[in-house]
């Protein structure tokens, strides 16, 4: 049977799922020039007994997508200068608790691809430590809206080569035996 009906519906699935998670990040003000948006890329692999699509991603989308509930609290400084009273950190709305931080910030290193100045890194870690990430589901709603057509998709591609594959014995007069 021919691959290449499966294989054209998941490179447009693939495509199709990138390109709407890129659409998706630019409406949630997520920069679209970083790693996130320009790492995502997919590929269909048709091998003898299979067709397979990989789609790639930054190892933190799922932080980005889901959301991290953080910590709260007071804060006795806000942009460098020391408040007269603590106020309350205000917490980003998460919908999923997959993710949430309890008692350990992140270290301030793991965001040094956004700054150099490890002070930077260390305001930016304590601010997601207690503010959290908003979910944004810029991937795993495409992903679930498309996934839904490509079982359809796949059935019509596939019933179209059976027909093909039949036709084409049935024209070279081959001896068909049905069991």
């Amino acid at each position: 049977m021919r691959k290449s009906g499966i294989k054209k519906v998941l490179t447009a699935f693939g495509k199709d799922v990138i390109s709407q998670a890129k659409k998706n990040l630019r409406t949630s003000k997520i920069s679209t020039k970083g790693d996130l948006a320009k790492g995502m890329k997919s590929k269909t692999k048709v091998s003898p007994d299979s067709v397979n699509l990989e789609i790639s991603i930054a190892e933190y989308w799922e932080f980005v997508d889901y959301g991290v509930e953080g910590v709260g609290g007071e804060r006795k400084y806000k942009k460098g200068v020391k408040l007269k009273s603590p106020e309350p950190w205000i917490k980003k709305r998460v919908t999923n608790n997959k993710f949430k931080y309890r008692k350990k910030q992140p270290p301030a290193s793991a965001f040094s691809r956004y700054t150099s100045d490890r002070g930077g890194q260390f305001a930016i870690a304590k601010s997601i430590f207690h503010t959290g990430l908003k979910t944004t589901s810029f991937f795993s709603e495409p992903f679930e809206r498309e996934l839904l057509q490509l079982e359809a998709d796949v059935l019509e591609a596939t019933t179209k080569a059976v027909e093909e594959s039949l036709m084409r014995s049935f024209n070279n007069n081959d001896n068909i035996t049905v069991q």
